[in-house]
């Protein structure tokens, strides 16, 4: 089998044997170790025996360990570029559990489960170097729930026939969500919502509480996204589950 027949996850697997046991691993490993005690404390040779740790903790006392090493491999990443790749390969079985949780983009703008997964990748990529120096307590359920959002984010917009739904729409133009037997409790409050808009239910409150309740947007994205504080908009998502829950 060449390497192009192999599945994204196989691929992964097979660039990050040839990757982990190298000088350069050894040498992010020191740097990185330099920086962490916690790193240090391990023992490790190179960034795969690191990763191989922390995807098979003997305890719970072992489970909080490699919580906190990955905590301090975000906070330290910048020490080498080897770091980030050592903590998607980490994360990798998270990320297949986010993937069996989305059905595998069933219904979203993929080609198959394998051109999701690619994406996922890519998606966890993208925040773990987005994230370099944060200090994360809860750094793994952070980093797969921020992941996880943003893909079910994607699913909805695709569902909605929209390529991009920001703060700020006209929650009455969304295309209504169908009621069915199997309706999720989103599909219920996304309707609820477009019943209210404009029938005492602020257009922004609205706003707010679909791209908080149904996208999974945190309050921080919905702030850095349309520029309005936090705490403005926490009182506009409360306002409308006030409202809702009349």
């Amino acid at each position: 089998m060449t390497d192009s027949e192999l599945r994204p996850i196989d691929r992964l697997a097979a660039d990050w044997r040839a990757a982990s046991r190298s000088g350069p691993s050894r040498q992010a490993l020191a740097a990185l170790a330099d920086a962490e005690d916690v790193v240090a404390s391990l023992g490790v040779s190179d960034l795969g025996d690191l990763v191989d740790t922390l995807r098979s903790p003997p305890d719970a006392a072992g489970r909080d360990r490699a919580a906190q090493v990955v905590q301090a491999m975000i906070r330290s990443q910048a020490v080498h570029p080897l770091v980030p790749r050592a903590i998607l390969q980490a994360v990798l079985p998270g990320l297949v559990s986010v993937a069996r949780r989305l059905s595998w983009g069933s219904g979203g703008d993929w080609n198959g489960g394998g051109a999701f997964f690619v994406d996922l990748v890519t998606t966890t990529w993208e925040v773990i170097v987005d994230w370099a120096g944060d200090d994360r307590h809860y750094a793994v359920l952070d980093l797969l729930s921020a992941v996880r959002c943003r893909l079910r984010r994607q699913m909805l917009a695709h569902r909605a026939g929209r390529d991009r739904l920001v703060l700020g729409l006209d929650v009455e133009a969304l295309p209504a969500t169908p009621w069915h037997t199997g309706s999720t409790a989103l599909d219920e409050l996304a309707r609820t919502i477009d019943d209210l808009a404009g029938n005492g239910l602020d257009p922004m409150d609205a706003a707010v509480l679909y791209g908080h309740g149904v996208l999974g947007m945190s309050i921080t994205e919905l702030s850095r996204m349309s520029g309005l504080s936090r705490r403005h908009l926490g009182g506009c998502r409360d306002r409308a589950l006030t409202k809702i829950m009349a």
